[in-house]
């Protein structure tokens, strides 16, 4: 099989995402998993892992890049127990963009050579169809994700809308995603809470296509580790680390100096660092520390990174938020879990909503500046802060939980698509927009979250640090 095709690409994005076969399952409808399987840097010598389906069977390939010219050509050899299969790839600059060219090869060895007569159209005609799907990737045109009727009708019925929290939520989406083609190779991307859980995952995908991070961890130690770890497994060298307790808002303001001070612009900023407590504590400041840490510390650290966020053309905040989220609703007299008994469950649920009511007003607030904003929320997933926090619903929910990566899926999806910019302020769960409510129980008035604003820039005045958020001279808060 030989087919060819133009593109409006640059040969080093066209070059960079075809050799990167753990993500040719996004394109290519006969691979149903793929994975990087050796560490470092795509070169020559990387091998992949792929499950190739034909009819009913799934057929174990193990893919090595055999020739490795960057942004011209390169040849993947793959190896099936009765076949092997030879793509050659050529890209040749043009004024604007590039040809490709792509030769497949496959042959057929033992008993399975008399059947090759028999399905080499239905591979011609599949490779076809693969080779269209990859051309149509690299045009990266694609509409901003809408929530299907059925998932719609699934949030207003609660325990439907829950169900996609699980992993077969995840599974059912993912049958209707695009391809993720736009190259962020050299982005400056700060993630907090970057040495384990969503975060860690988040890391590593991002370090692997390239970005330039920042990672902002509480414990130096274990942050050198996953860096050295990361460096080791992607090839990027461009990792760096600060420090910072995120619950104390000292260290947050620091934290943004330092960055501030750097100059380096930003063009992902991702608020992720959480946990969930047990008890009620409070800082070394006297602040509850679920508030500061899951509300008032990303809010204060949003806005001081406001002026490198707005460096770039456009630029992205990504917070992070929780299904359980859609449990409570905003309680302006409780914000620090002062009243009755204490639940770490319902304090982590009430702030990460006033993040989602922030992101929103930044999102209508900032997007002069070229500043995109959205929330989103991982579904039900495994992870070290569940297992710790929430043993007994770990325990009950196991079998359906996602793993790690299903949950940070959306998390690099916004941090990366180039159709999330396309507007601002909607809420995530795999790729598709949701409500911030599952009934009115939770939904609070424009007063509410007015005066949630204003409380939180009174706290803001505590540490000299002014906050825009809820300014009323840039307008009423939408209810």
């Amino acid at each position: 099989m030989h087919e060819e095709f133009r593109c409006s690409r640059s040969p080093i994005d066209v070059f960079t995402y075809i050799t990167d076969f753990s993500r040719i399952d996004e394109w290519d409808q006969t691979i149903s998993s793929a994975q990087k399987r050796s560490p470092g840097a795509i070169t020559l010598g990387t091998q992949f892992s792929l499950i190739y389906t034909l009819g009913p069977k799934r057929i174990p390939i193990e893919y090595e890049i055999t020739k490795f010219e960057p942004n011209h050509s390169a040849v993947l050899v793959g190896k099936a127990k009765n076949f092997t299969a030879t793509d050659t790839i050529r890209i040749t600059p043009m004024e604007q963009g590039c040809h490709v060219s792509w030769q497949a090869v496959v042959q057929f060895t033992g008993a399975s050579s008399s059947f090759a007569p028999l399905v080499k159209k239905k591979i011609i005609t599949s490779g076809r169809q693969t080779i269209r799907n990859l051309a149509n990737a690299l045009e990266d045109n694609y509409p901003l994700p809408r929530l299907s009727i059925l998932k719609s009708i699934a949030d207003t019925l609660v325990i439907p809308g829950v169900a996609t929290f699980t992993k077969y939520g995840y599974t059912f989406s993912k049958k209707n995603w695009n391809p993720v083609t736009n190259n962020v190779q050299g982005q400056h991307m700060v993630i907090t809470g970057a040495t384990s859980g969503l975060g860690l995952v988040t890391a590593y995908a991002l370090a692997h296509r390239g970005a330039t991070l920042t990672l902002v961890a509480r414990d130096k130690l274990k942050a050198e580790s996953v860096k050295s770890e990361i460096v080791k497994q992607t090839g990027n060298g461009n990792i760096n680390l600060e420090i910072a307790d995120l619950s104390e808002i000292g260290q947050t303001i620091d934290l943004a100096k330092r960055l501030n001070s750097s100059g380096t612009p930003i063009d992902v900023l991702i608020n992720n660092a959480g946990a969930l407590l047990n008890r009620r504590l409070e800082n070394s400041e006297g602040i509850e520390t679920s508030f500061s840490l899951l509300l008032l510390s990303p809010v204060i650290l949003t806005e001081l990174l406001k002026p490198l966020l707005g460096k770039r053309n456009v630029s992205r905040v990504i917070n992070v938020s929780s299904g359980g989220m859609y449990a409570k609703g905003i309680e302006l007299d409780n914000l620090e879990s002062t009243q009755g008994s204490y639940s770490g469950a319902a304090a982590y649920a009430r702030s990460k909503r006033g993040l989602v009511l922030a992101g929103q007003y930044w999102a209508k607030h900032w997007s002069k500046d070229s500043i995109i904003v959205h929330n989103m929320h991982p579904g039900w997933a495994q992870t070290p802060g569940v297992e710790k926090s929430l043993p007994e619903f770990n325990k009950k929910m196991q079998r359906t939980l996602r793993t790690p990566e299903q949950g940070a899926d959306t998390i690099i999806w916004l941090a990366c698509a180039s159709e999330v910019v396309k507007k601002s302020g909607l809420f995530w769960l795999d790729r598709q927009p949701h409500s911030i409510h599952l009934t009115k129980r939770t939904q609070e008035s424009a007063a509410t979250r007015q005066q949630l604003f204003i409380k939180l820039r009174e706290y803001g005045d505590r540490f000299s640090v002014k906050l825009e958020l809820g300014d009323e001279s840039r307008g009423e808060i939408d209810d």
